[in-house]
């Protein structure tokens, strides 16, 4: 049996950024574990068919896009169809555009800090509102990054929005302490799923760096997070607020 701290039966969760890679990796982990899903994500018709392969019953599947208030305030509404609670939200949905500062472009700067930064206030904000005024409160948590710690040349919009992620965590964290929501990041190094397949290890010299850069000497894995999150999705993170728990092999030592 399950340890009971850990028991994730029954709650709902919301996985925004939950069609592919990591974000659906999570959400089945959750899902597994005995969690209500309502995956969340811009592409809506790969969302749909990605709920009817989770594990359990009851998921539900919307098209979201994180930047826009009124489609969240959509999916968090949907959300709490599950008897009018939402448990917890885990916000994967990011974006990465890599290139020197001298070459990258305005609007992919401003779409970086749309999608990472402002989509997760608004999600937080939102779900939040649900939260405070349900017994027990409620966990929020994002995926950032080691690049909201460590620098590398061509990151200049990624990792500034990771930081500036981490720097929100706290500020939400401290605002809605005494109201049962913890706010909380994990900061993945460079971990294997189609987005980081396209980018990072496709270029060479750049998946070279990366790895040379993990004291572990390998890539992360999705099933590498699942236990940091749970812990901090279920009642073993209840007194866990405010932080960023770096899953990155070592990364952020050097």
């Amino acid at each position: 049996m399950a340890d009971p701290v850990f028991n994730l039966s029954g709650r709902v969760i919301l996985v925004a950024g939950g069609a592919r890679g990591l974000g659906f990796d999570l959400a089945a982990g959750l899902a597994a574990r005995g969690a209500r899903i309502v995956l969340a994500d811009r592409l809506a018709d790969e969302v749909a068919a990605a709920v009817a392969t989770l594990p359990g019953e009851g998921h539900l599947a919307s098209e979201l896009d994180v930047t826009d208030e009124g489609s969240v305030e959509a999916v968090v509404a949907l959300a709490t169809r599950h008897g009018g609670r939402l448990d917890a939200v885990l916000n994967s949905a990011g974006i990465a555009r890599f290139a020197p500062a001298l070459d990258l472009s305005c609007e992919d700067f401003v779409a970086t800090m749309a999608v990472n930064v402002t989509g997760a206030f608004l999600l937080s904000r939102c779900a939040a509102r649900i939260m405070i005024g349900q017994e027990g409160g409620g966990r929020i948590l994002h995926l950032a990054s080691v690049s909201s710690w460590v620098v590398n040349e061509k990151y200049s919009a990624y990792s500034s929005s990771k930081a500036a992620l981490a720097q929100l965590v706290k500020l939400l964290a401290l605002e809605w302490a005494r109201s049962g929501v913890t706010v909380n990041a994990i900061g993945p190094a460079v971990t294997r799923t189609p987005l980081t397949e396209a980018t990072i290890l496709a270029d060479p010299a750049m998946s070279a760096q990366a790895l040379a850069q993990i004291p572990m000497g390998r890539f992360g894995e999705s099933e590498d997070l699942i236990g940091t999150v749970v812990l901090l999705l279920s009642e073993g993170g209840r007194f866990i607020t405010g932080q960023t728990i770096y899953v990155d092999g070592g990364r952020t030592l050097k």
